[in-house]
């Protein structure tokens, strides 16, 4: 029994067993060695998963949030075509652009006028953005930048193809606007 390890001698010669109450209380450097031992195992099996999961979890946001961007170019595309917009070959300037402008649930906004996406901050009609056209929820760590031509959402962002962690939309690409992940620091 495990309260029956160690023993003690009494005033009348008899030994009686020694509780573990009895004993001191407190842990041994064996115990304590072998306790750090194993957490160190765990971290070292753990944390690996751990983070990969992060990395996984990150890029299949980024993949959602690309998916969703490529709805509404197809959306925004097919109600310029129905009302009769075409691809130009060149810019029609400021007063021609008002001619680029379409109705959707959202509002009125206009169209890039070389592939008919929708601009990445427009300037006319009610000047929606790529991002007014998505539901997005975004958390703490991720951010939103947007200019003319680019909207850049994500984690670590970047003008960059070759790192950060974020979706890329490029409105004035050719022949077609443009949805890119780049996860390479996810």
């Amino acid at each position: 029994m495990l309260t029956q390890l160690a023993s003690r001698q009494t005033d009348q010669g008899v030994v009686t067993p020694k509780t573990r109450s009895q004993r001191s209380a407190g842990f041994t450097l064996v115990e304590l060695i072998a306790v750090i031992v194993m957490l160190g195992i765990l971290a070292a099996v753990a944390l690996p998963r751990f983070t990969s999961v992060s990395r996984e979890a990150r890029i299949a946001s980024l993949s959602s949030i690309a998916g969703s961007m490529r709805s509404t170019i197809n959306l925004v595309q097919a109600k310029a075509r129905l009302a009769g917009l075409k691809a130009l070959n060149a810019n029609p300037g400021n007063g021609g652009q008002s001619a680029l402008i379409i109705e959707t649930g959202l509002g009125r906004s206009e169209v890039q006028f070389s592939n008919l996406c929708p601009e990445s901050s427009a300037e006319l009609g009610d000047a929606l953005d790529m991002a007014d056209y998505m539901s997005l929820s975004l958390t703490r760590d991720m951010e939103i930048i947007t200019d003319n031509q680019f909207t850049r959402v994500g984690f670590q962002l970047s003008n960059s193809s070759t790192s950060g962690c974020y979706v890329r939309y490029d409105s004035f690409a050719l022949p077609q606007c443009t949805v890119e992940v780049v996860s390479v620091d996810c």
